[in-house]
């Protein structure tokens, strides 16, 4: 599943609303994505307290874990082990703060690669 975003006009988007993938996630939280709407800048980052869009995110992330589909997957987000059946059935269930809160659980139990420093 293309995992392609709506990401909210904001200063990191020049005030535009632009649609891109995801590419890379560092430890200080910064994000650096590939815009695919054909507009300047190709690439940019959003940085902690800029609007990432977690909610369209994570129901794309969930489709490909379940599907096995790692193509569309940033590699900070593709298992390194077998996800438990019960946070692939209950993580969207839960309110938005608590599934970021699962995700970062479960990279510390070693389920994705470490976060990278730019």
């Amino acid at each position: 599943m293309r995992m392609v975003l709506v990401i909210p006009a904001q200063p990191a988007t020049l005030n535009e609303e632009r649609q891109a993938v995801l590419l890379n996630c560092y430890r200080d939280g910064s994000l650096l994505l590939d815009a695919k709407d054909g507009k300047k800048p190709a690439r940019f980052f959003l940085k902690v307290g800029d609007v990432f869009p977690w909610n369209q995110f994570l129901p794309k992330l969930l489709a490909n874990w379940q599907l096995s589909d790692f193509k569309d997957v940033p590699k900070e987000f593709i298992p390194q082990k077998r996800i438990p059946e019960f946070v692939l059935e209950g993580i969207l269930n839960e309110p938005l703060e608590n599934q970021l809160k699962v995700l970062a659980t479960l990279r510390k139990q070693g389920y994705f690669s470490a976060l990278k420093t730019k």
